[in-house]
């Protein structure tokens, strides 16, 4: 019992780390942006609003891809196996981006290997939150899943708080020579929790869920709730992408914050989220994710309103306090939900494939339908709206399916 114990922490700690480095390593992107495009890219033009969404447009396109191939990897020769293989993939991408040569050094060669090495991040990582999705929740548990859950999503907001933390400490410590090699240290310590995560995962062991499966039913079998999970997610997403990836952006360049003031505003929006995701989470253990979803969503579009129409420089600390609270709130359902809506025999395929990853593809250009709604209606409505977008689609596919909490995991 004590080692069965063990294990399931190890199986939950370990798929909690790949939260963290998933968020860890796109904000590492988004920090670096300005820097990575006067190093990459050959024309001045491609600055910081061409290098962000390109770094983030070549990892989504490729997360759906690594998700499928290792989910089904997962799925018919064990979580532990399939996470091992994606820890070391995404530990080598981080760690390798820290050393590359610039531009100026190697010419496009440089350009190239960037949007490689981005690309086989979105492999690694994609493959990698199938597992992690999968070894946690099958050892969690079940009174409890819905907390768990909220509990591994907010590895997300801690991932970019650790990014915000050690990029405005290196610009503070370093100040312009973060551009020579500063930079470059933000994706080494990226390694950091790889390598721990490598550490715990020694010590998984495959769920007793995944143990007593049907062996005869293929993964591609337990894929039928995909257009509805699709649909939650891709709300889900589109309302992160136009709040937490988004908020950068806007401090930056809508409201012409300077760096030293709003790094430490990124760090309290994300970290005020930690606590939501876990106060949510638990709520759905007591009336339902369905539910709790729902609610949440509608209270992540008050937040939203109020945040927007009230927005001001001089209260931006509470404004971004309990806006960063309520936007959150949605999320902490994601991992329960998705692992109680497909079988076991196909969840890390379901939930990798494109439950999970595949509203990448289009949650990715976000930031271009904030772009082009701005022109009609300034950048604070056009927020708002692609806001409401999200948390609407979330709420309809919610109440396309069915209540998970009493699902048993089978």
């Amino acid at each position: 019992m004590i080692g069965r114990v063990v294990e399931s922490r190890a199986n939950i700690v370990g798929g909690y780390l790949s939260w963290v480095m998933d968020s860890y390593d796109l904000g590492a992107v988004l920090v670096t942006a300005p820097v990575l495009g006067q190093l990459f890219f050959p024309s001045r033009r491609f600055t910081d609003h061409v290098v962000r969404p390109t770094a983030i447009v070549f990892t989504v396109i490729f997360r759906p891809i690594g998700g499928l191939v290792f989910g089904y990897v997962g799925d018919k020769l064990g979580r532990r196996f399939s996470l091992l293989v994606t820890v070391l993939g995404y530990s080598l991408s981080i760690g390798l981006t820290g050393f590359l040569p610039t531009y100026e050094e190697i010419g496009v060669s440089a350009t190239a290997s960037l949007i490689l090495l981005r690309s086989l991040q979105g492999i690694f990582i994609g493959g990698d939150v199938a597992g992690s999705f999968t070894i946690s929740m099958e050892s969690t548990p079940k009174l409890r899943g819905g907390l768990f859950s909220g509990v591994l999503q907010s590895g997300v907001l801690l991932g970019f708080t650790l990014v915000s933390l050690v990029q405005s400490s290196l610009v503070a410590l370093l100040g312009s020579s973060f551009t020579n090699y500063g930079w470059r240290i933000v994706f080494w310590l990226g390694m950091i929790p790889a390598a721990l995560a490598i550490i715990i995962r020694l010590s998984m062991r495959e769920p007793a869920v995944w143990l007593r499966r049907t062996h005869l039913n293929p993964p591609m079998k337990a894929l039928f709730p995909l257009p509805q999970v699709f649909l939650v997610t891709l709300g889900n997403w589109i309302m992160v992408y136009a709040s937490s990836t988004f908020m950068p952006t806007f401090l930056a360049t809508i409201l012409g914050l300077p760096p030293r003031i709003y790094a430490p505003l990124l760090i309290i929006f994300n970290a005020v989220g930690i606590p939501a995701m876990m106060i949510s989470g638990y709520a759905s253990d007591l009336i339902g994710r369905r539910t709790t979803g729902v609610v949440a969503s509608v209270m992540a579009i008050a937040g939203a309103a109020w945040f927007y129409a009230t927005v001001n420089a001089h209260h931006l600390t509470t404004q971004l306090l309990i806006f960063g609270f309520f936007l959150n709130l949605p999320s902490a359902i994601i991992p329960a939900y998705l692992a109680e809506r497909f079988r076991t025999h196909g969840r890390a395929t379901g939930v990798g494939g494109v439950g999970y990853n595949g509203p990448f593809i289009i949650a990715g250009w976000t930031s271009v339908l904030i772009a082009v709604l701005s022109v009609v209606f300034g950048p604070y409505m056009a927020a708002l709206i692609t806001f409401t977008i999200g948390a609407v689609l979330m709420i309809i596919g919610l109440l396309l399916g069915p209540e998970t909490r009493d699902t048993p995991l089978y």
